[in-house]
C-alpha cells in the first residue's frame, strides 16, 4: 500500500512540471532566455570562461524548460527565434533611448 502510495506521488511530482504553461510564463521564459544570452555575450568579452558556461548551462535549462511547457512555442521555430530578435531589438532600443533621454548619463 505505501508503494503505491510513493508512486502515485512520484507520478503527480514528475508531471506537474510538464503541464502546458500559460502564454505569460512561455514569455517570461523566452525573454529570460533572450537576458541570459546577452549575459554569456558580455561574460565572453569581459574573458570570463566560468561565468560564460554557467550562464551558457542557465540558458539550455531554460531553453528545455521551454521546450517542454510550452509546446507550441517549441514547435515553432521560426516564432520562437522571431521573438527572440525582437526581445534583443527591444532591449537595444531602450537603451538607446535612455542614452538619448538622459543626456549620455545613463
Amino acid at each position: 500500500m505505501k508503494s503505491a502510495l510513493a508512486l502515485a506521488v512520484a507520478i503527480v511530482v514528475l508531471f506537474s512540471g510538464v503541464a502546458a504553461a500559460d502564454p505569460s510564463d512561455c514569455g517570461r521564459l523566452m525573454y529570460r532566455i533572450v537576458h541570459f544570452e546577452g549575459m554569456v555575450e558580455r561574460a565572453e568579452a569581459a574573458g570570463k570562461d566560468d561565468w560564460a558556461e554557467k550562464t551558457q548551462r542557465q540558458v539550455e535549462l531554460l531553453e528545455t524548460q521551454l521546450a517542454v511547457r510550452c509546446l507550441k512555442f517549441s514547435a515553432r521555430d521560426e516564432q520562437q527565434e522571431a521573438a527572440r530578435q525582437l526581445a534583443l531589438l527591444l532591449k537595444i532600443a531602450a537603451t538607446a533611448a535612455a542614452k538619448f533621454f538622459t543626456l549620455g548619463a545613463y
